[in-house]
């Protein structure tokens, strides 16, 4: 996902955002107001499927999600965003 498409999903610009970073960074906290944290998962249900893999992808995709910090099922979704994304 680009930085423009988080910007609108979270409703601000990236200009907003470059001068949040700035003012953090200079220790200004003076403007910025703390409210309840954003959740960022959408409001929709999940469902399961079953997908088949060949060892060597599997093992590949567990090592990337690792690498990320992510599960497994979380870094297939993001892979599968993100192709759909590229696909729009």
């Amino acid at each position: 996902m680009s930085d423009k498409e988080l910007s609108k999903a979270f409703g601000t610009s990236i200009e907003e955002v470059d001068a949040d970073v700035e003012a953090f960074e200079n220790g200004d906290w003076g403007d910025f107001k703390f409210g309840k944290p954003i959740d960022g998962r959408p409001q929709a249900k999940m469902k399961t499927t079953s997908l088949k893999f060949y060892d060597f992808e599997l093992a590949a995709i567990d090592a990337a999600a690792k690498k990320e910090g992510i599960s497994r099922s979380a870094f297939i979704r993001r892979a599968c965003g993100n192709e759909l994304v590229a696909l729009a």
